[in-house]
């Protein structure tokens, strides 16, 4: 068994983050729900960090997908080219996949610094805290995407969902 590098402990932190954050949120919405109709009460701010939650697990879910090739794709055009041209499109996807989310992170950054300090409005937390979930997850993309060209490039093959990184 070969050594895991620092993408793939990287990856597998995520995912495992992933699961938690989708648990709580499961249980945090079934704990809400017994409590509103069985016992008219609830939980101050649940909705709210289900919502925030969700974000993370969206935004980090959204890089974590990059690497094997579980991103949104049309495949048709890909699948009618020959080994060497769909190698050099997918290197090419990855890279454009890097730039776009390397210019939202750029961007998002001015956004989080204008908007950043408002507080949410039953937790009371800096909204900031919800909104770094973008360069978070746009980071990750970038770190990603450009692991998946490295390895697109250093082994000549394409990857599939059952090959891990």
């Amino acid at each position: 068994m070969e050594k895991e590098n620092i993408f793939e402990k990287t990856f597998r932190f995520l995912e495992k983050l992933m699961t938690c954050f989708l648990a709580i949120i499961f249980l945090l919405t079934i704990t809400m729900v017994v409590l509103r109709y069985v016992f008219k009460s609830s939980i101050l701010g649940g909705s709210e960090l289900i919502t925030f939650l969700f974000i993370y697990t969206t935004a980090i879910g959204a890089a974590v997908a990059i690497p094997k090739n579980r991103h949104i794709r049309i495949e048709f055009f890909l699948n009618q080219l020959g080994k060497k041209m769909r190698l050099t499109a997918e290197v090419f996807v990855y890279i454009c996949i890097a730039f776009i989310n390397g210019i939202m992170m750029f961007y998002s950054l001015d956004w989080i610094s204008k908007v950043g300090k408002d507080l949410s409005q039953s937790l009371g937390i800096p909204l900031g805290w919800v909104k770094v979930s973008v360069p978070i997850g746009c980071s990750l993309a970038v770190l990603f995407s450009l692991y998946a060209v490295i390895m697109l490039l250093k082994t000549g093959e394409l990857r599939n969902e059952e090959s891990i990184l």
